[in-house]
């Protein structure tokens, strides 16, 4: 078993995004954090099942919106460094 942390920048990217659809539409920010919700459920399920994109950084793409979860696996540890819009580069996790 896994433990799971999410770092402050990632926090930071999550409300973020989540302000940006609350601008729009609650409906649409309550549903981005349903599916990122169930996404993080996965990835404690089966880490491994994602592959390694960047480094030691591995990514699991959001359903429905255009998210990337990245994050890396440490001994037992999940960490979440960042929750990055897919046209952004993703070598900005790099400064994390």
């Amino acid at each position: 078993m896994y433990s799971f942390k999410i770092r402050a920048l990632a926090q930071k990217d999550i409300q973020e995004a989540v302000d940006y659809y609350d601008s729009i539409d609650s409906g649409i920010a309550d549903r981005f954090l349903k599916v990122l919700f169930s996404r993080f459920d996965v990835i404690k399920g089966n880490p491994l099942m994602f592959s390694i994109k960047y480094r030691e950084i591995r990514l699991c793409y959001l359903k429905d919106f255009p998210f990337g979860i990245h994050f890396h696996i440490n001994n037992s540890e999940i960490s979440v460094i960042a929750v990055l819009h897919t046209s952004r580069n993703p070598e900005i996790w790099g400064k994390r």
